[in-house]
């Protein structure tokens, strides 16, 4: 099942490539901001170990390369001399982005959501993981490609019992 998600960093998200000016976020061939699948599947390992669940599903999940979102520049101190700061594209404090994922049939999309808020909550994603306190961020919304039916504090209602694992309607 694909699904379409919106995250807001509560820290910031940094670029790692090194450049003379700044540091920027990693980009495809078309200049589109990416995020490497082995940056979210290591994400999804150490969620699920904080959680203790979902492990079997962590490597069946597979996340688009794209990433949706406004970047800016972001400075950054990492000394105490005047010189000691660091430019960084990225994405700042209460951006938001959107990414899709694809899940596997036997996942719940409650479950997806568990862990994905999990990962914004415990792990966070940056490419940039220096001190790693960047890229923590909340879950805004999940839901199915092609639907626009996800509930803030209903967490998930897709209007499909099955894979929501609840069969209530959150009205």
């Amino acid at each position: 099942m694909e699904l379409v998600v919106r995250l807001k960093f509560t820290t910031p998200c940094l670029g790692n490539v090194r450049r003379s000016d700044y540091d920027r976020m990693t980009r495809d061939d078309e200049g589109r901001v990416i995020f490497m699948p082995t940056w979210w599947r290591s994400a999804f390992v150490q969620a699920a170990r904080a959680i203790s669940r979902y492990y079997d599903y962590v490597n069946k999940i597979l996340p688009a390369l794209p990433i949706d979102g406004e970047l800016t520049r972001i400075t950054r101190r990492y000394g105490r001399g005047l010189d000691d700061i660091k430019v960084h594209e990225g994405y700042d404090v209460g951006a938001i982005i959107t990414v899709k994922f694809a899940i596997p049939g036997k996942m719940h999309i409650r479950q997806f959501v568990e862990l994905l808020e999990s990962v914004g909550m415990y792990v966070g994603i940056s490419p940039y993981r220096g001190g790693k306190n960047y890229g923590f961020f909340k879950v805004l919304e999940v839901r199915k490609v092609g639907t626009n039916n996800h509930k803030k504090g209903g967490r998930c209602n897709t209007g499909n019992a099955a894979n929501d694992g609840d069969s209530s309607s959150d009205t």
